[in-house]
């Protein structure tokens, strides 16, 4: 049985290691991460898709299945997904200079997304980039760029609340990992045409698909 109290201490433990220190390099190659799963047979799929920022343009893709042995529960998405996720990164040639995941930074009660969790145990940079919001929020202006600071209950700043398309819903940026906020807003704008930025629709749409011949 999943031991939810040894979670929030392992969260906790990785959320000390957290760097929001950005070391203004070059950004050209960035991944975009989602999952899917195979209920049935207790299965995530993970899909890592790497992309060219000049053209948003794909050139790798890898991807990774695992086990998943707990139910979603808020807060501990990194346990249920992370497994498949490290596969898929593991697996790719090209190193990617930031990464996207689908799910929050440090917009978490314990500083610990899934995107934050990523970046703290693989090393690399991360941004999380959230459909749903984790705390309340105030809605940015319509036109696209327009953006809320997002806070927690603490009423600390963890993120932005972003319009990435004219008239359509706002989506929950927050850092997660050896990047800071200013860079995540901007990239996730620069990567964006629709909703949900380039990297993650790629990766949504192919992680869709990891489970459908069976």
């Amino acid at each position: 049985m999943f031991d939810f109290k040894k979670a929030v201490k392992a969260q906790l433990m990785l959320s000390r290691k957290l760097d929001l220190f950005w070391d203004r390099k070059e950004v050209k190659k960035i991944a975009g991460a989602d999952c899917s799963y195979d209920y049935k047979n207790k299965k995530v799929g993970a899909k890592v898709v790497v992309i060219e920022l000049s053209d948003l343009k794909i050139i790798e893709t890898s991807e990774g299945v695992a086990d998943f042995a707990i139910p979603y529960v808020p807060g501990f998405l990194n346990f249920r997904e992370a497994p498949a996720l490290i596969k898929a990164f593991k697996g790719l040639n090209t190193e990617p200079d930031i990464s996207l995941i689908d799910g929050n930074g440090i917009a978490h009660p314990r500083s610990m997304g899934i995107a934050s969790y990523l970046g703290v145990v693989l090393g690399i940079a991360t941004i999380g980039c959230a459909k749903s919001p984790f705390y309340p929020f105030t809605y940015p202006d319509n036109e696209r760029g327009a953006y809320t600071h997002y806070k927690n209950r603490k009423d600390k700043h963890v993120g932005y609340c972003v319009r990435t398309r004219t008239g359509v819903k706002p989506i929950f940026v927050s850092p997660g990992h050896r990047v800071n906020f200013t860079v995540s807003l901007d990239i996730v704008l620069r990567c964006s045409k629709y909703r949900i930025p380039e990297p993650i629709r790629y990766a949504h749409r192919l992680a869709g698909e990891l489970f459908k011949s069976q």
